[in-house]
């Protein structure tokens, strides 16, 4: 039987973290003219996702620390290739230049952590109610397809090093909240003051250095 409340807790998360990914997508497609970049969002997640609800309450029974320590390392990896990468886009920006086209990793990373984090919270649905998790992640995703399709115009005018900007300062401090949380119990509303932070210090570091 669903239950709305489990369901709607699944659309929403879902809705939340997986928009940035379509976002994401869409830009890399602007910039290749091509489905590849799709293809890349969809495979980073399916990555996490399909885990997610075949093994179901199987996984809320890995030691979740463990897991959010090798994210966080992950996290803080790709970031500072975002990082790097931004700086070089500013700089050729500033001379001239062409955009960089960066690697579709980027968009396969994305996807991945934005998926992972929602699949921290529908772990924690499925034992209250598999059918409910799966309906509300499911729609949710048919959403987002809709949503990134009808803006796609709006969203490639995104210019890539301001997004790789972005989404350094977000993996940094996705990762330093993942450390933190693998240690000790913290509220992920921690992640808004440290995203600040690693924006205001990236943007030094790829804009003004």
């Amino acid at each position: 039987m669903i239950q709305l409340g489990i369901l709607l807790a699944s659309f929403g998360i879902t809705l939340l973290e997986l928009s940035e990914a379509g976002a994401v997508a869409m830009i890399y497609y602007g910039l290749y003219r091509g489905l590849k970049p799709i293809v890349y969002a969809v495979a980073g997640v399916a990555t996490v996702m399909i885990p997610t609800f075949i093994l179901g309450n199987y996984i809320a029974f890995l030691p979740l620390s463990y897991v959010l320590l090798a994210a966080a390392v992950i996290l803080f990896y790709f970031g500072y290739k975002l990082l790097r990468s931004a700086r070089r886009g500013f700089k050729k920006t500033r001379k001239g230049g062409k955009e960089e086209r960066e690697s579709l990793a980027v968009v396969y990373t994305v996807s991945v952590t934005e998926s992972f984090e929602a699949a921290l919270v529908l772990i924690a649905l499925i034992p209250q109610s598999y059918s409910s998790a799966l309906v509300g992640a499911a729609t949710a995703s048919a959403v987002v397809i809709g949503l990134t399709a009808a803006l796609k115009a709006q969203i490639m005018r995104i210019r890539l090093p301001h997004l790789k900007l972005i989404l350094s300062s977000l993996l940094f401090g996705l990762g330093t909240l993942w450390l933190i949380e693998a240690l000790v119990n913290v509220t992920d509303l921690l992640l808004l003051p440290l995203f600040f932070m690693y924006l205001a210090t990236n943007y030094v570091i790829a804009v003004r250095l």
